[in-house]
């Protein structure tokens, strides 16, 4: 997002994506969202999946 200079308020007009989620996601605390998500923002900030996503091994 700031290295493509676009805004939350851009992305949640481009994507139908609500600002709150946004916010959550910017922020860390929205963890599980869905794969149409993911979409809408790699669309829009045109990277892939893995510049989006960090896989972390939690050992249970």
């Amino acid at each position: 997002m700031w290295e493509k200079n676009i805004s939350a308020v851009q992305i949640q007009k481009e994507t139908g994506i609500h600002a709150t989620t946004i916010s959550k996601i910017i922020n860390g605390k929205h963890l599980n969202f869905g794969l149409d998500t993911v979409d809408k923002l790699c669309y829009v900030l045109d990277c892939k999946i893995q510049d989006l996503l960090i896989y972390e091994r939690v050992n249970k």
